[in-house]
């Protein structure tokens, strides 16, 4: 069996060099910190897959790229200069099965490789080694969310992925073979929405919902609660939407200048979940550098839709420890936003040594479900402008993880902002 799977996998990492293999060794470039692009991506790439480089895929040939391309010029007796030099690169692509392209491209071939091989997504329901699906990327998110997942988010499922996994069932008294079952999926999904949860992940009620007098359920009865620890809701959590409950959504609605109507509809939901999860401005400070290991490092087109314009989210500064609240506007090939308060404007201020600048600063952003994406934004107000009591006269824009190709394609500040972000994570990895 072992025998097949390695001749299984020499094919295929045969398929990959024969179509691909000539570009790189082309190539007579040499490689070093502070470069960026697709040959950059290989690099990386190959050097994960040989256990070397433990960061992501990024295109950004920062300080991990360089100890990783150290350590395997020293394994493999090449000149220990931390360069990727054209001697370097050969050796590298060789012993990986790998070829000097872009990681998109690999990870198509891989993808369709395992696809032709039945190995890409479980069909019984279960997820487990070798499976490779948007469903693995989702519980690698909420694994990493509830910290027992500390690799990358790539949708394989791997042995980092099968190890949290186990993590996790033993955890929660379940059977740890690391096998991601129906009991374990939901055990990890009710987890990350706060059903009994004593690890401190957040609990919200979806913005998709409308509640109102007369709506009846879990729903609501989770509003109540949560309104009840911000200190709006005075009365019993009974899961009837009833006057006092309107009355406290109303209280909430004008502390945040909201439509003060008694209903609570998309952008109250998220204001509200933003503040009870500790990423609105009256508890921006729960914020920390020990929330490092939750931050989340994906192309930002994979997860853009998934926040309403309107909603709230809390940029938070690791390195001078600060945080302020901002008001979604719009999400593009950034997201523009503006803050929330003067408060936040003051903050924000503070953050760039009350300087006003274009310079990148790499941030952590936290949204209304809990989630924190690496990022970066600048304190620039410019264009449109929506709030008018803020003290900040136009907009911002808050940039997040996306392909060097890409950001290269949009133009040289986007790829100043993915510069930011990529020496951001790793600063951010550091703090682990």
């Amino acid at each position: 069996m072992y025998k097949r799977n390695r001749f299984k996998r020499g094919v295929v990492l045969f398929l990959i060099v024969s179509m691909m293999g000539a570009a790189a060794a082309a190539r007579a470039e040499i490689y070093r910190k502070g470069d960026t692009g697709a040959e950059v991506s290989a690099i990386q790439t190959a050097l994960k897959q040989l256990n070397l480089y433990s960061g992501d895929v990024t295109g950004h040939y920062g300080a991990l790229t360089e100890k990783a391309v150290r350590a395997f010029q020293k394994k493999y007796k090449l000149d220990v200069d931390g360069l990727a030099g054209e001697s370097t690169r050969s050796k590298l692509y060789q012993v990986a099965g790998t070829s000097g392209v872009s990681d998109s491209e690999i990870a198509q071939l891989a993808s369709s490789s395992k696809s032709s091989s039945g190995k890409s997504s479980s069909s019984d329901g279960m997820l487990k080694m070798g499976d490779q699906s948007e469903d693995v990327r989702t519980l690698q998110q909420n694994l990493k969310l509830l910290g027992y997942y500390k690799g990358s988010i790539t949708g394989s499922f791997g042995k980092l992925t099968k190890e949290a996994v186990a993590k996790f069932q033993r955890a929660n008294k379940l059977t740890a073979d690391g096998i991601a079952g129906g009991k374990t999926l939901e055990a990890v999904r009710k987890k990350v929405m706060g059903s009994g949860s004593t690890t401190g992940v957040s609990e919200s009620v979806s913005t998709s919902s409308q509640l109102m007098s007369g709506s009846k359920g879990d729903d609501v009865k989770r509003l109540q609660n949560m309104l009840k620890t911000l200190g709006y809701f005075s009365g019993n959590a009974t899961g009837n939407y009833g006057e006092l409950t309107k009355s406290a959504v109303i209280a909430f609605q004008k502390s945040k200048g909201l439509t003060a109507d008694g209903i609570a509809g998309s952008k109250t939901i998220a204001a509200i979940n933003a503040d009870y999860n500790g990423t609105g401005t009256s508890s921006a400070n729960l914020l920390s550098k020990s929330s490092a290991n939750k931050v989340i490092f994906e192309n930002f087109y994979n997860w853009r839709t998934r926040y309403s314009n309107g909603e709230y989210c809390t940029v938070y500064d690791f390195s001078t420890g600060l945080s302020w609240k901002l008001r979604i506007m719009t999400k593009d090939k950034h997201m523009d936003a503006e803050p929330a308060s003067e408060e936040d404007t003051a903050i924000m201020q503070r953050a760039f040594g009350n300087q006003t600048t274009w310079t990148p600063k790499a941030v952590w952003v936290t949204f209304s479900d809990g989630r924190t994406y690496m990022g970066s934004t600048h304190d620039v107000p410019h264009g449109t402008q929506h709030l008018t009591k803020n003290n900040f006269k136009g907009h911002l824009c808050v940039h997040f993880p996306l392909n060097m190709k890409t950001a290269e394609s949009i133009g040289d500040y986007a790829v100043s902002h993915q510069k930011a972000i990529n020496e951001g994570w790793e600063k951010t990895q550091k703090m682990y």
